[in-house]
């Protein structure tokens, strides 16, 4: 799960989904740490069908983060389809590799417990959750994936909060890994196998949700 630690001091990072209780963590958490945290809000600055506004901030990003997220309405485009068109876009404006934080969940990994809710959440992150074993295994990208538990924010309740969520994934980052397990359950741990070993998006998704 680890590589070659990681300095913050001096990034310039793009985050999306900064106004939400992960995002602001990690945006008050890089400042912290010297990094310098554009973060476009949604909806004022960009939505799901106009990213333009990322145009002039991608071609000088060290870090691309993707923390924004929906739990029912519009969750696909949210969870999903925002989140690979964004990498991808990103990876255009790049003659080099570029890096990418993205953060799933362990719902990756667990039943949807019959909660209607749930099902549609733990359906846009499992789709999201192909494309992201596709960009683990991208030689030409830097891919970090963030798997935490439930912790509280607008989308719900849980033991911990954003901040602290933020706190122990950037605590891996730090150590370099690329798999970023931010749990006190263990499923993330699980989920590890399922992102190392699962089926993978081809191309053709790619292109489909690009177009």
């Amino acid at each position: 799960m680890a590589a070659v630690g990681v300095r913050f001091e001096g990034k310039r990072i793009v985050l999306t989904g900064g106004s939400g209780a992960f995002g602001a963590g990690m945006v008050d958490l890089l400042r912290e740490r010297g990094a310098t945290v554009d973060a476009p809000h949604f909806s004022a600055d960009w939505s799901t069908d106009d990213l333009s506004r990322f145009d002039a901030l991608l071609p000088d990003a060290d870090v691309l983060v993707l923390a924004h997220g929906a739990k029912v309405d519009g969750a696909m485009d949210a969870n999903c389809t925002t989140f690979v068109r964004l990498i991808e876009r990103y990876r255009s404006l790049h003659a080099g590799p570029v890096e990418v934080w993205a953060v799933g969940s362990e719902i990756e990994c667990h039943p949807h417990w019959g909660n209607p809710e749930l099902k549609v959440y733990k359906a846009s992150k499992m789709a999201y959750a192909r494309f992201a074993r596709r960009y683990a295994r991208d030689q030409s990208l830097v891919y970090r994936h963030i798997v935490p538990s439930a912790f509280t924010s607008r989308m719900g309740p849980g033991l911990i909060s954003g901040g602290t969520a933020a706190r122990w994934a950037l605590g891996w980052i730090g150590l370099g890994a690329r798999y970023v397990p931010v749990t006190y359950t263990g499923i993330a741990l699980l989920n590890w196998f399922r992102h190392r070993f699962g089926e993978r998006a081809s191309d053709a998704d790619v292109a489909a949700i690009v177009g």
